[in-house]
């Protein structure tokens, strides 16, 4: 009885931790744009498993894996094509009350390295085709 208790407690405490990491990662799918004055236009493209960076007017594409918790957001193997780029790249990150304001700096980067971002409809990119 004593270890069919603990059983369910684990389960119960696994599946907890679960969720909170889905729904941290549910206020992030979609599209971010930044408004920045101090680096040119970046956006991130945030799907289930896998996150786009593009910038430079859209001229430069990566992508990688991606996961978060309550602190960072994780970026792994991050790829210009067929090349790997970083293996890890790791943000700092907050979002405002309502979910559609993103902060990021790049751990350990360099004192501008970050970026204000506001959860957009459209890819600005896009409009360029």
């Amino acid at each position: 009885m004593k270890h069919t208790k603990i059983f369910i407690f684990i389960i119960g405490f696994i599946m907890l931790i679960a969720c909170e990491t889905n729904e941290r990662k549910e206020n992030l799918i979609g599209i971010w744009e930044s408004y920045e004055t101090h680096h040119s236009k970046v956006v991130l493209i945030f799907y289930k498993d896998s996150v786009i960076t593009e910038y430079l007017g859209g001229e430069m594409h990566t992508n990688s894996k991606w996961n978060i918790d309550e602190e960072k957001i994780y970026f792994k193997n991050v790829r210009l094509k067929d090349t790997i780029l970083k293996k890890m790249i790791n943000y700092k990150y907050k979002l405002n009350e309502t979910k559609d304001t993103l902060f990021i700096k790049v751990e350990g980067g360099k004192e501008d390295d970050y970026s204000t971002m506001k959860k957009v409809l459209t890819n600005p990119f896009d409009a360029k085709y």
